[in-house]
């Protein structure tokens, strides 16, 4: 795992300029990050 449960990351700014997020999960799908209290979205490392 390259990022740990609960880290803060920043989102791909081409989309979400200057969102940080909250890692709560990573598996083959890819990193599944909470932004904006409640929306969840996964992202290519």
């Amino acid at each position: 795992m390259k990022y740990k449960i609960g880290q803060l990351v920043n989102l791909p700014e081409t989309r979400y300029k200057g969102i940080i997020g909250t890692v709560i999960a990573e598996n083959k799908a890819g990193i599944l990050v909470r932004f904006n209290g409640s929306q969840q979205l996964y992202f290519k490392e």
